[in-house]
């Protein structure tokens, strides 16, 4: 997962840029970037505030901007990418993935396309540049061709393209601030400087954004498919997607994870900050009270999205609270079990902590298969659910029980059917 941002006509750029991206920050802590008026650039390794330093380019009025997670990759793959095109200079923020990219790649190679990094991202600009007709006849073309996974924003010196794939996997909004408008992943992030009139840019839809006011072309039509992992553990809780509130869905999980799944304990413990709505949705259906039992130094990332040393980043980031757990029967909540590695040092810990037995609930189903449109899950063989069947991954994780919310669990608790759920399924959409 990535976040992106963007901004037209609308003073100060670069700052509102970097709020935003502040604001997007859970979404990638590897790397920044911004591209402004003129195409100047600045971007690095590092959090938003490392790298966007400084007040810069104060007369800016449009731009984009990114936050990556962690993935391999190096200088070059750091977002946003400027290319000089056929038809004219663009910048591109791409948040997703294409699953057939590499022959995308291998065929434009073919056609005489050098790329700059390891980023599918450039399969768009280079489309782009090769198709017949103006720039933004080129972009719907470019578009049609990649029906999966992205939201997208192309910066040009006349305008500000906002895109989504006709599934609407990724998510992206968009709102007024002041005489311009803002463009962001979540809602959240632009609530949070002001931004109104917000809205979601509906899938198989591209938006440009001129000095003229906007135009929307609707491109394509598929079934819809919104990532369910948007709701499960990346979005911001105070974010909201079809409709649905991502911290009440979160708080539904729970519930529901309670019914199907009931339990005698002493103590729900939420691992923050992700699993805390699950956990009071937990504590509130099954009467068990709920308290901070592992407490999170916030300034250290999310160990879903770093690639490497998983368990010392969980070590730093989550201490125990003694006596909340000591000689207690702990209910540990969680949104998710990928590889296995940050729950088994979870229960560790508590087991260190003094608790006498500790259970795992997870608001999710098992994550059993990768995930080929924008999440870094690993291969089937690294998911410690792929090839295990529910006992084995409590015996990994060292648990004294594991239980996990079922697909209709989820479906019941975020209230809607139109959701990719393959990494739970197996049942994949590629076109």
């Amino acid at each position: 997962m990535c976040g992106i941002a963007g901004v037209w006509n609308v003073k100060d750029a670069f700052s509102v840029l970097h709020d935003v991206l502040l604001g997007l920050q859970h979404r990638g802590q590897e790397s920044a970037g911004v591209v402004v008026d003129g195409f100047k650039t600045i971007k690095g390794k590092g959090l938003v505030d490392t790298v966007l330093t400084e007040d810069r380019w104060e007369d800016a009025e449009k731009g984009i901007g990114h936050v990556r997670y962690s993935t391999a990759g190096s200088l070059e793959d750091i977002q946003p990418i400027v290319a000089f095109t056929r038809k004219g200079r663009i910048a591109v923020a791409h948040n997703g993935n294409i699953p057939n990219g590499e022959k995308w790649i291998d065929m434009l190679q073919e056609k005489g396309a050098v790329f700059q990094s390891t980023l599918d991202t450039e399969i768009f600009l280079h489309l782009i540049s090769m198709s017949e007709g103006d720039i933004k006849t080129s972009i719907v073309k470019a578009l049609k061709k990649i029906p999966l996974a992205y939201s997208l924003l192309i910066l040009h010196e006349e305008f500000l393209a906002a895109a989504r794939d006709p599934y609407g996997i990724r998510p992206l909004f968009y709102g007024r601030y002041g005489e311009g408008v803002v463009v962001a992943s979540e809602d959240a992030a632009l609530k949070a400087i002001g931004v109104e009139d917000v809205e979601e840019i509906p899938p198989g839809t591209v938006v440009f954004f001129t000095n003229k006011g906007e135009e929307k072309v609707k491109f394509s039509s598929k079934e819809r498919r919104f990532c369910s992992f948007e709701f499960i553990y990346f979005a911001r809780p105070d974010s909201h997607f079809l409709g649905q509130s991502v911290h009440i869905a979160r708080y539904r999980m729970g519930e529901e994870l309670f019914r199907e799944n009931p339990i005698e304990a002493d103590v729900v413990v939420p691992v923050l900050d992700s699993g805390l709505s699950g956990a009071m949705g937990f504590s509130s259906a099954s009467g068990i009270p709920l308290d901070i039992g592992l407490m999170r130094n916030r300034y250290v990332g999310r160990s879903f999205i770093m690639p490497v040393d998983r368990e010392k980043i969980v070590k730093k980031k989550l201490v125990p609270i003694e006596d909340v757990v000591r000689g207690k029967r702990v209910v540990v909540i969680d949104d998710s079990i990928v590889r296995g590695t940050t729950m088994g040092i979870i229960v560790k810990i508590l087991r260190e902590a003094g608790a006498r037995e500790v259970h795992v609930g997870i608001h999710s189903p098992p994550v059993r298969f990768p995930c080929y449109y924008g999440i870094d899950t690993a291969r089937k063989k690294e998911l410690v659910a792929g090839e295990r069947d529910v006992e084995e991954v409590k015996k990994i994780v060292n648990a004294d029980s594991l239980f996990y919310l079922s697909l209709e669990g989820l479906k019941r608790a975020i209230g809607r059917n139109e959701l990719c759920v393959a990494c739970f399924s197996g049942e994949y959409f590629h076109d």
